[in-house]
């Protein structure tokens, strides 16, 4: 027969033994939480490590090309002169060949382009992404472009700086994805630009696509859609979340059209800031 206490020892057995799990499923948690943030900050870590490599390499790249374009002035006066006989005595087409010779061997084409126009971004943020992506596009050797034929010294601060580098990040990074997708590399292109004009910022990239389908921007920018395989397809998404936060000054077009994917960004100055300049 069970004892008068019986019943009430069961049950605080059964309390003690609740309590022990919900401490363990607590502990457990927080241990998670603990090596969640871990792992996110040794990512973090990672890239920020990447950036700081690709930013050197910059700097470096823009210091040995410095060098090689002063060498190569200095001496182009002498090839001229050299070349000017030939030239008074209308042998042009053998000059004309000659300088191409020569500066073909002089110069690396592709590495002067690698950064083209970089140098014009004066915002370290807008410089630091679009040194990170040309750098993975150029690694990639993907055949690509990028402008800025303007000096850009301030973007309009109706827009969180953050937010601008997160959609740039965004495309490019769909853009690299569309081009590995082709099994001959150089049929992928991508095209990139920074433009500035009466206080604006706009931000354009466009990149060749495998299979030229009549989407919507609606069904683009849709939660989960993705022309990925195994892909979350949350860029998009992400970037109409972002643009809900700036409907006044920001303004964003995208799609497909003629084998090409196109993304326009432009942020406009609010009232208050063009007033105040």
């Amino acid at each position: 027969m069970f004892s008068e206490n019986e019943p009430k020892r069961v049950l605080q057995f059964s309390l003690g033994l609740l309590v022990f799990q919900a401490i363990f499923a607590v502990l457990l948690y927080m241990g998670v939480v603990k090596i969640q943030k871990e792992i996110q900050t040794e990512q973090q870590q990672k890239r920020m490590e990447a950036e700081i490599a690709q930013l050197k390499e910059y700097s470096d790249y823009l210091d040995k090309n410095e060098d090689e374009l002063r060498n190569f002035k200095h001496d182009y006066q002498d090839i001229l002169n050299g070349l000017r006989i030939s030239a008074e005595e209308g042998n042009i087409k053998a000059v004309v060949q000659q300088l191409a010779k020569y500066t073909d061997s002089q110069v690396d084409d592709k590495s002067l382009r690698k950064y083209q126009d970089v140098n014009h971004i004066h915002i370290d943020e807008l410089k630091s992404i679009a040194i990170t992506k040309l750098a993975k596009l150029y690694n990639e050797q993907f055949p690509y472009s990028f402008g800025c034929n303007v000096e850009i010294y301030r973007i309009p601060q109706s827009v969180n700086i953050l937010d601008i580098v997160r959609i740039i990040g965004i495309t490019f990074n769909n853009a690299i994805e569309e081009s590995r997708k082709f099994s001959d590399k150089s049929n992928a292109k991508v095209d990139a630009m920074y433009y500035q004009e009466d206080g604006n910022f706009e931000f354009k990239i466009r990149n060749k696509i495998v299979n030229d389908t009549k989407l919507s921007t609606n069904i683009l920018s849709k939660e989960g859609y993705s022309t990925k395989k195994n892909h979350a397809g949350i860029g998009l998404a992400n970037i109409k979340r972002i643009e809900s936060k700036y409907e006044e000054c920001m303004l964003i077009n995208y799609g497909i059209e003629d084998g090409w994917f196109t993304f326009d960004l432009e942020i406009m100055p609010d009232n208050e800031n063009m007033e105040e300049e």
